[in-house]
């Protein structure tokens, strides 16, 4: 699965800074420039189907060419696409853990979390299922539609619906108050920075399983991979709804969500980077 090319110093050197810098173009913008956290209730349902289905699609496209590399085990497969869906999206451990965290309310928000995590394996087990049978692109965009109609409308309100029970056994433990104010300082930074090695590693293994599978034009490689990233993390045109939609004003608006777009387009090309310069292929080639 793994390909033996790669020079692990470099890559994890290369991991680390990635990490570092991805997460410093939002902590930067949210301290320095104080860029406003956008509240992206406003974009609503139909747009978020819209977000979902290019995300469905990427997913589609990265599992065409990483399922084959994995083996024929479908629960395998199955777990490996989770893992890298949940962390790349922070849905795993870090974004419940940063809410709970800055609430005194860890426990809360993980439990809580479990319902939106047994979506995502629902939606990436249909993926695994049937990426294989797919071969055309509208094959492809109808089986998006169709996932993200599962996710949306089936999976998200029967698993949340099913979880509130236990939810009000644990009701004492909600968070009632956030201390995390800006400007942040080390208590908060510290644990943001290790905790954002989840979706840095989520991408390194994006990289690992179809770098070498894409285009041959760097060009090309490097926007397939980058919008690959955006699309299944829900950021390639995000901003934009958020500019028209939010309640400011639009280059408000946008600089707003851009702080998530950028810090997600920095993590796609340095992990890029990384695989490029961190691999014998890469060095030869050149």
């Amino acid at each position: 699965m793994i390909p033996a090319q790669v020079k692990w110093i470099k890559f994890g050197t290369g991991l680390l800074l990635t990490a570092i810098l991805s997460l410093s173009i939002h902590a930067i913008m949210l301290q320095q420039f104080h860029v406003p956290f956008p509240d992206t209730s406003v974009i609503t349902k139909p747009y978020m189907f819209i977000l979902r289905v290019g995300s469905a699609l990427a997913l589609l496209y990265f599992w065409k060419l990483a399922g084959q590399k994995v083996g024929r085990s479908y629960v395998k497969q199955w777990l490996l696409l989770f893992l890298i869906d949940a962390m790349l999206t922070e849905s795993l451990f870090r974004g419940p853990f940063m809410d709970g965290y800055c609430s005194n309310a860890i426990i809360f928000m993980l439990v809580s979390n479990i319902p939106k995590l047994l979506s995502i394996a629902v939606i990436c087990g249909l993926v695994v299922l049937i990426t294989p049978k797919l071969h055309s692109a509208w094959q492809k965009l109808v089986a998006a539609i169709v996932i993200t109609a599962i996710y949306v409308y089936a999976a998200t309100p029967l698993f949340g619906a099913a979880w509130a029970p236990v939810l009000s056994l644990i009701a004492r433990l909600a968070p009632t108050s956030s201390w995390c104010n800006l400007p942040y300082g080390p208590n908060v930074l510290i644990p943001a920075y290790i905790s954002y090695l989840e979706p840095v590693i989520a991408c390194a293994l994006m990289a690992l399983l179809v770098w070498h599978q894409l285009p041959k034009a760097i060009w090309m490689k490097y926007l397939i991979f980058i919008l690959m990233v955006l699309a299944i993390k829900n950021q390639l045109v995000t901003p934009v709804f958020y500019a028209l939609l939010g309640k400011s004003s639009f280059f408000s608006n946008l600089l707003s969500e851009s702080q998530f777009a950028l810090e997600a387009l920095a993590l796609a090309i340095l992990t890029g980077v990384t695989m490029a310069y961190s691999s014998r292929q890469a060095v030869n080639a050149g």
